[in-house]
């Protein structure tokens, strides 16, 4: 008899247990109703981003602090995953699938996002930027009273705006002509222009044109982006070098855009270059 309530007793308890795990999950993965969704596509080899309202990140993601965001994860060629590892996230990204997964940040700062999926030579810079920002407070703007009583008591005052305004224009108009002035002669200044080749993401490619640039101290380089993928030009023979970035960097470019070097602050020599999102991507920049 005493095996009976042995039996139920430990019914009861693997019961009670499942039951309780179930809800726990059942917490974890229900999503909250004001979660703001977050596309994530992972590339070899970098992360892209795109929130609700259509703004787009390359390898760095900006949120707010305790606010619910909702990740929509896949990859355009082979395994990725992704992972937030100082907040303990982590799924696959997988061409042709939509692995989703939510959080809340709970403390501002900086933190890494990898791929932890092996895939490819450089699995090992697959890197991202998680920029946890404080939540901004909307303020209300104040209206400054106005009444009937006071426009009637000082009419001069509302006609002396006005004349002020018909003044404005010439002096706007002088002061863009002159910055208008400024920037065409600026751009006439000799410029050098860098090219991104089309296809230069894929390994082994032509990447940049010319792959040795020489241009004296002080001139000014157009980096022109002829590819569909994210590039930058940035100094330094990879990742590891201490002096990455320091003396140029174009930042992300998305295909299609522009950025500017400035030579200025350039230090006489041969100066190689790389790309962030490519490192096999190279050249070499002589200032003279």
């Amino acid at each position: 008899m005493y095996e009976w309530v042995y039996i139920a007793a430990v019914t009861a308890i693997l019961i009670f247990v499942g039951a309780a795990s179930w809800d726990v999950e059942r917490i974890i993965e229900e999503v909250p109703a004001d979660a703001e969704t977050i596309k994530v596509v992972g590339q070899q080899w970098f992360w892209s981003f795109e929130h609700a309202d259509g703004t787009k990140e390359v390898n760095e993601l900006h949120v707010q602090k305790d606010k619910p965001y909702r990740f929509e994860i896949t990859s355009l060629d082979v395994n990725h995953a992704f992972n937030v590892p100082d907040w303990t996230l982590m799924i696959d990204a997988v061409p042709g699938r939509i692995n989703t997964l939510w959080n809340m940040f709970t403390q501002d700062g900086e933190f890494l996002i990898q791929c932890r999926e092996y895939c490819g030579f450089s699995h090992y810079n697959m890197k991202a930027k998680l920029f946890v920002e404080p939540a901004v407070t909307p303020v209300a703007a104040e209206t400054p009273p106005t009444t009937a009583t006071t426009n009637a008591a000082a009419p001069n005052a509302a006609v002396a705006p006005k004349q002020q305004q018909q003044q404005q224009p010439s002096t706007n108009a002088t002061s863009a002509a002159s910055g208008n002035a400024t920037s065409s002669t600026a751009a006439a200044g000799g410029g050098v222009t860098l090219t991104i080749l089309e296809g230069a993401s894929i390994q082994g490619s032509p990447d940049y044109d010319p792959d040795e640039l020489k241009v004296k101290k002080g001139d000014k380089i157009t980096v022109n982006n002829a590819d569909t993928m994210p590039h930058t030009v940035t100094n330094g023979e990879s990742g590891s070098d201490p002096n990455s970035g320091k003396l140029f960097d174009t930042s992300i470019m998305n295909g299609g855009d522009s950025a500017e070097i400035d030579t200025s602050t350039v230090d006489a020599g041969a100066h190689p270059y790389y790309c962030m999102v490519h490192p096999y991507m190279t050249g070499t920049l002589t200032v003279e």
